[in-house]
């Protein structure tokens, strides 16, 4: 059985306060037998991410942990049900999650991760779900995420469905960055193990999130690849950025907004049949 608590500590602050086992443990509710009828009444939030390091002072499971606490959340203002997550992703690249030896990582081939999530969405599809959002937490997936909706698309596979996929970096306001970060935020591919997940880290799961603070001083690029891969230059011990500055402030500050923006965005590509109109 897929142990939803195991994503819950004791560092839970209003998350668990606010009754999200309770709301989780509705996808362990259904069977076969009432399966096809509560699809029908509300909209599936898929967590997707990846098992990768994240440096010294982040678990393995950050790009798990973000995407599924976030929709733990959502689906208390909507109504709907959290899926078990998908835990491995697309293979982290140099650039844009550290060095391939720093070890920690589990590396998925594109063309493999593309085939199983289109296996995964057409069997939901097939279940019932009509109102289905797919929320990923690992960067290098979301190309593949997007293949694998589309090849469903013209195979017909997704007939009487509604879909929205996304990251969820992608509901961040450049001017919240701004706010809260300046000109130290660097640009997402260079975000990995650094200020905004370990802030995010910092108010979701303290208790995962160790003492070291490593600073990046030379960031990569975004969109250059080069071989060899020169891991000195690209991360200091898996960090692209800076997390000197990080703080549990910033990552509620983060995490509230992202929630906020991804209810609007049920609302207006959903709309009201969905089951997305939000709770009293």
């Amino acid at each position: 059985m897929y142990d939803f608590d195991s994503w819950f500590g004791k560092n839970d602050i209003e998350i668990n306060a606010a009754g999200n086992r309770g709301r989780m443990s509705n996808f362990e509710k259904l069977n076969s037998e009432n399966v096809r009828e509560e699809a029908g009444q509300g909209i599936l939030v898929l967590p997707v991410g990846s098992v990768e390091q994240h440096g010294p002072h982040l678990p393995l499971t950050v790009d798990i942990e973000i995407p599924v606490r976030i929709a733990t959340m959502v689906v208390q203002k909507i109504r709907g049900f959290v899926a078990p997550a998908i835990c491995y992703g697309a293979r982290s690249l140099p650039q844009s999650g550290g060095s391939p030896d720093i070890p920690g990582t589990i590396r998925i081939r594109g063309s493999v991760l593309t085939e199983y999530l289109k296996d995964v969405i057409t069997g939901y599809v097939s279940m019932g779900f009509r109102f289905i959002l797919i929320l990923n937490g690992h960067y290098e997936n979301e190309s593949f995420l997007f293949e694998a909706l589309e090849l469903c698309r013209q195979e017909g596979r997704l007939e009487g469905a509604r879909i929205v996929a996304l990251s969820w970096w992608s509901l961040v306001p450049q001017a919240l960055l701004d706010k809260l970060f300046g000109d130290r935020f660097t640009g997402w591919h260079a975000e990995h193990a650094s200020a905004c997940e370990t802030s995010l880290m910092l108010y979701l799961r303290k208790d995962l999130v160790g003492g070291a603070r490593v600073d990046n001083p030379t960031p990569p690029r975004a969109g250059i690849y080069t071989f060899p891969i020169e891991a000195a230059k690209i991360s200091n011990r898996g960090v692209l950025g800076s997390t000197s500055f990080s703080s549990a402030e910033m990552g509620e500050a983060l995490f509230e907004e992202i929630c906020a923006q991804l209810v609007a965005v049920i609302h207006e590509q959903m709309g009201p049949e969905s089951g997305g109109k939000s709770k009293p």
